[in-house]
Order: C-alpha cells, then sequence, then structure tokens
C-alpha cells in the first residue's frame, strides 16, 4: 500500500493541474480587455499601452526584435472592442508579386503591397474567446516575426 501513496499522490497534482487548465479555458473573453491583452503581450517581448488617433486602446511593443502594434477595433466610446490587430510595417513597401508570394506561403499573416511593407493578422472575439486562444494568437504572432524580419531583409 505504501508503494502507491506516490502514484496517488502524483495523480491528484496532475489532476489539479488539469483542472486549472480548463478553468482557464472555460473563461470566455467576449471582448478584447485592454489590461489583460497588454499582460500577454508583456509575456512575450517588450509592450505598452497607448492610444490610436482615434483615442482607442492601442498596444505597442516588440517581439523577436519586431516592432508592432495591436490595434483594437470595433469600440464604443474608446472601450467595449470587438477585435484586435496585430500589424507591422517598414518603409520599403512589397510589390504586389512579393505580398502574394508571402501570402502563399504563411496563412496567419497576411502581407499587404502599398506605402509600405504591412503585416497584419486579425482576431475576432465574435462569439467569444478563451484566454488560451489569446495566448496562442500571440504565439502565433511571435513565431511569424522572425519570418517577417527575414522575408524584408530579402526582398
Amino acid at each position: 500500500m505504501r508503494a502507491s501513496l506516490p502514484v496517488v499522490i502524483t495523480g491528484l497534482a496532475l489532476a489539479g493541474a488539469v483542472s486549472a487548465a480548463r478553468a482557464e479555458d472555460r473563461e470566455i473573453l467576449q471582448k478584447p480587455d485592454p489590461a489583460a491583452i497588454l499582460d500577454i503581450a508583456k509575456g512575450f517581448g517588450s509592450a505598452r499601452m497607448g492610444k490610436d488617433d482615434n483615442g482607442d486602446p492601442m498596444i505597442s511593443g516588440r517581439i523577436e526584435g519586431v516592432k508592432y502594434v495591436v490595434y483594437f477595433y470595433g469600440c464604443e466610446d474608446h472601450e467595449n472592442c470587438k477585435s484586435l490587430q496585430f500589424s507591422t510595417g517598414y518603409t520599403d513597401p512589397l510589390t504586389a508579386e512579393q505580398a502574394n508570394a508571402w501570402n502563399r506561403k504563411y496563412r496567419w499573416v497576411k502581407a499587404y503591397s502599398g506605402d509600405g511593407s504591412n503585416f497584419r493578422m486579425d482576431v475576432s472575439f465574435a462569439g467569444g474567446i478563451t484566454r488560451a486562444n489569446l495566448e496562442e494568437q500571440f504565439s502565433n504572432w511571435d513565431s511569424m516575426a522572425g519570418n517577417i524580419k527575414d522575408f524584408v531583409n530579402e526582398k
């Protein structure tokens, strides 16, 4: 009986960890909370809260040496926003062909041609998302930052 006590204790500890993780997944975020998003952003690099030209919340940060901004969209009186957009840009414009080449290769972050090279990733809160899903969006952006930098440097 003594040999199985450590197994039972380990099993209980694992069950508690799984329950805690599931509890986090049960918390559905119906709208992007700027403070919570800033907290997640700081887990991936430097980040600070600000406001965009319209007075809506905006997070500026740096991941993998790449500057980026998280814009809040669909806000009512600068609160209760409905979606986010990760964005980074460079002064050297992408041609339509370069943007299309990027977009054929990568799924989550889209490139746009224009006045500068722009890369964006949208996150909708329609129906709500879990904090774990929101952290995964930051993880996606983080994993693409180096690819963006390499792509721009190679063009």
